[in-house]
């Protein structure tokens, strides 16, 4: 991903440009490997998880590694409501509080909001009124379940990532923010939300960053929203991520891959090249094909680019 950072998101000393590097990472669904390499390579001041955690064990044991190199946030995703596991081991990890969901948290300089789970019809169809909710809250919803029905007491384990009025309409009266993470999708998606456009229009956010449909997607680069669109969007895959604001030098330690590796890289995948370019590879030790090979290692990827393009499996 190549983000064209808006020229007020630049608007900070370099210092804090420097400093205030963000990374959004996508679903993990219980692999952290990519997300912990990244971040030992990158250092970035802050990360945002965008949701579908499923940590196989409390979340702050599975990122120990890299709790003392960066400040980890996060919004739920509805996989992460699948089994008791996949709850417990995020809304009573120690990292439990760091969920943005339903507030604006300042992070490595920004203003970020954060949507966490998704939008289910049977509890609330934002396509409609809000008055024509099944249920304005989680509240309401426990009060209407016979005790029998409840799980812990409470509401069904499934609704824990639900997307509620309440939960939206909170956020909609909260105080600007720079950038919005969600994770459902802008309406420029296939199955995304106009209400998600609303949101971050409302907040005034010049950037936001959705994860739940594994794809690395930039919005504006594959013509999907306009230029003028009042925020830039973004699909973050699953092992990926986007750093923010881009900082070619820091992330690569050099300057690009070599033209000829970018060439075979077009010839092999297509529109798809840099993609696949961008997106943290387990033979690379986690980095990114284009970052390591503007490192040094262009044979590498150049080898790998080749195996893929004859039949081989990488």
């Amino acid at each position: 991903m190549n983000p064209l950072v808006p020229s007020d998101l630049h608007a900070r000393s370099e210092h804090q440009q420097s400093a205030a590097t963000l990374m959004f990472f996508g679903d993990p669904h219980g692999d952290f490997k990519p997300m912990i390499a990244a971040v030992e390579r990158l250092r970035p001041e802050a990360i945002v998880l965008l949701g579908d955690l499923q940590a196989r064990r409390p979340l702050h044991i599975e990122l120990g590694p890299i709790l003392d190199h960066t400040e980890v946030w996060l919004i739920h995703g509805n996989h992460d409501t699948d089994t008791d596991t996949d709850f417990e081991n995020l809304w009573r990890s120690e990292l439990a509080e760091r969920n943005l969901h339903g507030r604006v948290v300042e992070i490595a300089g920004y203003k970020v909001a954060g949507l966490g789970g998704i939008f289910r019809s049977k509890i609330w169809d934002p396509r409609r009124p809000v008055e024509e909710a099944a249920f304005f809250s989680a509240d309401a919803l426990r009060r209407s379940m016979r005790p029998e029905e409840r799980w812990r007491d409470g509401i069904a384990r499934r609704h824990h990532s639900t997307i509620f009025p309440e939960d939206y309409q909170r956020l909609l009266r909260s105080p600007p923010a720079d950038i919005l993470v969600t994770h459902e999708a802008p309406a420029a998606h296939p199955h995304g939300w106009q209400a998600i456009d609303e949101l971050a229009e409302t907040l005034g956010v010049q950037l936001v960053v959705h994860g739940h449909h594994h794809q690395n997607i930039d919005y504006l680069a594959e013509g999907l929203m306009p230029a003028a669109a009042p925020f830039r969007a973004f699909g973050v895959d699953m092992g990926s991520h986007l750093a923010w604001p881009r900082d070619a030098q820091r992330e690569t330690g050099s300057e690009r891959p070599p033209q000829d590796l970018l060439d075979l890289a077009a010839k092999v995948f297509g529109s798809e090249a840099q993609v696949w370019l961008d997106t943290p590879h387990t033979w690379l030790d986690g980095q990114t094909p284009a970052a390591f090979a503007a490192a040094g290692g262009a044979d590498k990827v150049r080898s790998m680019l080749n195996a893929i393009q004859h039949g081989g499996v990488v």
